[in-house]
């Protein structure tokens, strides 16, 4: 038994579904339903590789200097330096290393007060 030939007409397609009004629905409503994940990321990737191309061609507009550099995921608290704390710290380990230079051996009480300073 021969096995009929799958018809690429779009009457071979309406056959039993339904018209050809009913297909078109179908088309819009399957063009405006969100788009999916793997659609958008192989979207991503073409444009990336257009970039990757036109940036080895030199053909690349250039960019603004001011452009804001990429925010982190997650927000991390740098501590803002303080310039008196700097410079008294400096002090301080200058003192040190004048008295380092006075003898080798430091005795308890520079050692004990070395390090309670550096809090």
């Amino acid at each position: 038994m021969a096995r009929a030939k799958k018809s690429r007409s779009m009457r071979g397609k309406l056959g039993k579904t339904g018209s050809k009004e009913m297909m078109k629905e179908q088309n819009k409503a399957r063009k405006s339903s969100a788009t999916r994940r793997f659609v958008t990321k192989k979207s991503k990737e073409r444009k990336d590789q257009a970039h990757k191309k036109l940036e080895r061609l030199g053909l690349l507009p250039a960019t603004e200097a001011g452009a804001v550099p990429e925010r982190p995921r997650r927000f991390v608290y740098v501590k803002p330096v303080d310039e008196n704390t700097e410079k008294e710290k400096a002090a301080a380990l200058e003192n040190t290393n004048a008295i380092d230079s006075d003898s080798e051996d430091l005795s308890l009480d520079e050692l004990l007060s070395a390090f309670t300073e550096q809090k």
